[in-house]
């Protein structure tokens, strides 16, 4: 199944067919094919655009644009390590590939293959240093290595180069609410939402810092901005929940909290600490309790 949280736009790579003047037959009839298969791809016909595909390097096995759709069509499956042997015959005939090099990259991370991941990476901002996307996987490496600091220096330097790409303002102000530095990290989403004011993951991040410094009522207003551009934000949902039993709006957060809960059936990817202590907030708000609720110690790390 294709994933809806994709973090590249799939470009495929659709070529002239050729003569048997300017190439041989079999190069002729994997143009052909690929592109066939390529067309499939974009009417949902992913199985049949595969064999395609994999019929063309049948017919030419060097022949990179086949590879490089191949391994594009594996990584939207999310099948990484078919994905990464097609994008390295990519590298192999283009060592100077930035993009092939950052596809690469994020194959080996998801298969937590951090040293090949990094080393991908690095050859692909050593080729292309403004490009933005590599520096803030880099700061996803290194943060999920456990070193803050130069996760910092990676997200800053993407914003730097790009900053309407919001993801790494989402990022560096989540790495400052998780190390406890929310007046930081109310700066950083406060630039993040001015640049970006249609970002619902910066509006969400905007509205945990604001949670985090016990200001509810803006962080109701940002929770609630956030759920009217992406209604199906279930940490969004969650906290404005929170927000609102910690504001003492009692009726407000129950209902919050127990649309979250409806939400969350038969979705097993949704942290069973978000369910639970949504429910036990509601269990509280029944009863005669008067406690506030906060936020769980560590934000959902979105990718």
């Amino acid at each position: 199944m294709i994933g809806r949280h994709a973090v590249f736009l799939t470009c495929f790579i659709l070529i002239p067919a050729c003569s048997g003047i300017t190439c041989d037959q079999r190069r002729h009839r994997a143009v052909k094919i690929m592109n066939l298969g390529i067309s499939k791809f974009s009417q949902g016909q992913h199985a049949a655009a595969l064999a395609d595909i994999k019929a063309a390097l049948n017919e030419a096995p060097d022949y990179v644009p086949a590879h490089a759709n191949l391994a594009k069509i594996y990584m939207e499956m999310k099948k990484w390590d078919d994905a990464q042997r097609h994008f390295n015959r990519v590298v192999q005939a283009e060592p100077n590939n930035a993009q092939a090099l950052y596809h690469l990259g994020f194959c080996y991370q998801q298969l937590q293959r951090n040293d090949l991941a990094r080393d991908a990476f690095n050859k692909a901002v050593a080729i292309n240093p403004k490009h933005f996307a590599v520096h803030y996987r880099l700061g996803t490496l290194a943060e999920s290595e456990d070193k803050p600091r130069q996760a910092d220096a990676a997200y800053r330097q993407a914003i730097k180069i790009n900053p309407r790409f919001a993801k790494p303002f989402v990022k560096l102000g989540l790495l400052y609410l998780n190390h406890d530095y929310p007046e930081e990290a109310l700066q950083v989403f406060v630039a993040g939402t001015q640049v970006n004011p249609a970002s619902a993951e910066l509006l969400n991040g905007l509205g945990a810092a604001y949670q985090y410094l016990k200001q509810y009522t803006k962080a109701i207003d940002s929770f609630k901005r956030a759920l009217e551009i992406k209604a199906d934000l279930y940490d969004t949902m969650y906290n404005l929940g929170m927000a609102y039993a910690a504001a003492d709006r009692r009726a407000e957060a129950k209902e919050a909290l127990q649309r979250f809960v409806a939400y969350t059936r038969g979705k097993k990817t949704i942290p069973q600490e978000y369910i639970k202590g949504a429910q036990d907030k509601i269990t509280e708000l029944e009863g005669e309790s008067t406690t506030v609720g906060a936020p769980p110690a560590r934000l959902p790390r979105r990718r």
